[in-house]
């Protein structure tokens, strides 16, 4: 399903993006959200009764109350695949260095040609497409080409909940904020009460560069939907971008809140 479609201003992006590594810092940061999770699942586990958990529909297809006692006679009689089944097309080297797969000749001209369709024009026609499939989120940097009426994916980003609004701009943030010039990104409103920044330059980026808005799962749960002065406390509805003022977004909130954000300072 998509939800939510911009254009991005033609001309603006990087010809050649940038590939975001990880730090040590965000595998940390990774892990501990991981573990928060997990955390959360078992409370809410615990709080859920096995009848509630047969009963649930998106259990049903696994048929967990006749899990036990399920026959496997049938599949370990199967035939399962030869190891050598499928040499057919195999190469062989007597020599190590004659092997493209250890001499690393195959990994350059396979780089090479990754680097070459990941290269952004600047006559190209980018569309960002907020988009969700099987209750994944995400947002695709797609690139148009009139030419041939055809819309190709050129990278994407995860999201954390489903995608209600995206709104282009290129007011510089985040690991960036110091460079001079103009910058690519998109905001994106969620039904997480608060706005993700991504820098649209960057592939394979892990986290968004700026949030606007308060992760304190407490605090949030505290303020229970009502409204609080300094962040949203529901799903961000709309986003207006200030092409004059360009460090100002406005943001509405289904809170009943309209606030204006400083990009510069996030809040």
């Amino acid at each position: 399903m998509i939800s939510a479609l911009a254009w991005v201003r033609k001309g603006v992006a990087a010809e050649r993006p940038s590939r975001h590594e990880m730090t040590e810092e965000e595998y940390a940061r990774l892990q501990t959200e991981a573990a928060s999770e997990i955390n959360e699942a078992k409370r809410e586990l615990k709080q859920t009764t096995d009848t509630e958990l047969l009963n649930d529909p998106a259990l049903k297809d696994f048929d967990l109350e006749h899990y036990d006692s399920e026959n496997s006679s049938d599949e370990e009689a199967q035939d399962g695949p030869h190891i050598f089944s499928n040499i057919k097309g195999l190469s062989f080297y007597a020599e190590d260095e004659h092997d493209p797969l250890i001499n690393g000749e195959d990994d350059a001209e396979l780089e090479a040609e990754e680097a070459e369709e990941e290269r952004v024009f600047a006559t190209d026609n980018l569309l960002l497409v907020a988009k969700t499939e099987d209750d994944i989120s995400s947002i695709d940097m797609c690139v148009f080409e009139p030419e041939s009426d055809s819309l190709f994916v050129h990278h994407d980003f995860m999201l954390p909940a489903f995608p209600l609004q995206v709104t282009w701009l290129d007011y510089r943030v985040g690991r960036k904020a110091k460079m001079e010039g103009s910058g690519n990104y998109v905001a994106v409103a969620t039904f997480e009460p608060r706005i993700e920044i991504w820098d649209l330059d960057t592939l394979d980026a892990a986290y968004p560069d700026l949030v606007l808005g308060t992760t304190d799962k407490k605090a949030l749960r505290k303020a229970k939907g009502k409204p609080h002065k300094e962040f949203h406390t529901d799903a961000v509805m709309d986003m207006s971008w200030n092409t004059n003022v360009r460090n100002l977004l406005a943001s509405s909130s289904a809170d009943t809140t309209v606030k204006l954000w400083d990009l510069s300072s996030a809040v």
